[in-house]
């Protein structure tokens, strides 16, 4: 049995890639895991509202980090022409980086007012900092990904979070000013981008020599459309993530934003550094079945079934007992937390069965498609959390619309994605009803005994 296992492990190449990454991604989240009851009694909810914003701003601001033509660096069939694609994306997050730096120094004073968070202030500084890491990092990234050095890829989420926890803990133990939860991150980002670059420069040094100017610009022009459609779609969506904490800090203060964020990150972060990584993972088999005329729908849906069968029970045990487990786990004052985490559960399932598939927008060349979705979409949850709040109505009803849209917004989101799959839509509807039913009325019953 075992062999058999090994032997379809090593017949399948998106197997052993996504298993290559999510050995990483598992091991990258073990430390900050193990450790998070004891960075909620270090910090408090404020300290983690404070983290959100930054890395709110961060976030933002790396969406034009690399016009997105990272995506691009997958698309050449000769390395000769990827490297200089990869030379287009670093440029350019060297010239953003340095325009954040530029806005940080004559606008600081107006960004901190209009954040609604004094502690803020000296943290925009390292803007610059993190948009330039953020953007090399997704440069290196995915010229790995091109190369299959998928283990790399995972050894890079290891060094990030690693750094990130133990620079968050002893700042936590030796001081009390909050802000070591952000050092850390940036941090941490900072050390994953220098391992993959340092790896390259090893590696890669031949594939220099190929850098030509003319080229690059060559690539500019010819892969204009993600510039174009692509950066606007990331950005909507980034948008939708983001802009939640700061309407947040602004109408209900930094602790609301940290119950909300600490909610959002324990559920979201496992799930999302897979999804991420059994996207890379589809993003290149996929293409290539595409490239060779073959069948990208029955390849596309046997990975939908995967995330199902992967997100679902996990999910659902959060949904029915966030507001005992959070409590249990991280202290009791990490209540609202677990309040939020219940109602997170359903979203957070349909973003991650989703989001690895949201490659076939750019295998499919409907960028177009992408952002008008992804613009209404934003439109409409963002216009609905802002009417929420300045109308009055408490925290909890404000997300609790907010997260309740955006499910249906995102369920509708992955029908697309399946249409454009050229999937039946009521096998994908079956697939998620035999899973989901059986384990509501299991988990309801336990739910009613329990209470």
């Amino acid at each position: 049995m075992i062999q058999r296992i090994k032997k379809y492990i090593n017949k399948s190449e998106f197997v052993s890639n996504s298993l290559t990454l999510f050995t990483g991604t598992t091991v990258a989240q073990i430390i900050p895991v193990l450790i998070s009851p004891l960075l909620t009694r270090l910090y408090t909810p404020g300290d983690f509202g404070v983290l959100a914003l930054y890395m709110s701003f961060a976030s933002i601001l790396a969406v034009f980090a690399t016009g997105r033509y990272e995506m691009a660096i997958m698309l050449p069939k000769k390395d000769s022409d990827a490297v200089n694609v990869f030379s287009l994306s670093l440029i350019i997050s060297m010239f953003v980086s340095i325009i954040v730096l530029l806005l940080v120094v004559f606008f600081h004073d107006t960004i901190t007012l209009w954040s609604g968070n004094k502690r803020i202030s000296p943290l925009l500084y390292f803007l610059p900092l993190s948009v330039l890491s953020l953007g090399a990092y997704k440069s290196l990234n995915y010229w790995f990904n091109r190369n299959n050095k998928f283990k790399n890829i995972a050894v890079s989420k290891v060094v990030a979070t690693s750094s990130n926890s133990a620079i968050s803990l002893a700042s936590g133990v030796a001081d009390n000013s909050g802000y070591g939860l952000i050092f850390g991150w940036i941090l941490g980002q900072f050390s994953s981008m220098l391992f993959l670059l340092r790896k390259m420069l090893i590696d890669y040094r031949e594939s220099f020599r190929y850098i030509n100017k003319v080229k690059i610009i060559a690539f500019l022009r010819r892969y204009k459309k993600f510039p174009i459609f692509d950066t606007w779609s990331e950005l909507l969506n980034v948008l939708s993530v983001q802009l939640p904490i700061i309407i947040l800090t602004y109408f209900y203060g930094e602790t609301i934003t940290g119950y909300y964020s600490f909610a959002y990150k324990i559920l979201l972060l496992p799930f999302s550094l897979l999804a991420f990584s059994m996207g890379q993972a589809f993003f290149k088999k996929a293409n290539e079945l595409k490239n060779e005329g073959k069948d990208v729908a029955v390849f596309t849906f046997g990975v939908f079934k995967k995330l199902v069968l992967i997100s679902f029970i996990p999910l659902a045990v959060i949904g029915f007992f966030g507001d005992f487990i959070f409590p249990f786990i991280f202290g009791k004052e990490w209540l609202i937390a677990g309040n939020y985490s219940r109602v997170f559960s359903l979203w957070i399932f349909v973003i991650f069965i989703s989001s690895p598939l949201t490659n076939i927008f750019a295998i499919y060349e409907k960028q177009r498609t992408n952002l008008i979705f992804n613009l209404i979409m934003i439109l409409s949850r963002i216009g609905l959390l802002i009417y929420m709040s300045k109308r009055g109505y408490d925290d909890y009803s404000s997300v609790f619309v907010y997260v309740v849209s955006g499910f249906v917004f995102r369920f509708l989101y992955l029908l697309l994605i399946i249409r454009i799959a050229k999937i039946k839509i009521f096998k994908v509807i079956f697939e998620i009803v035999k899973v989901v039913i059986p384990s509501i009325l299991i988990l309801y019953i336990l739910r009613v005994l329990i209470i």
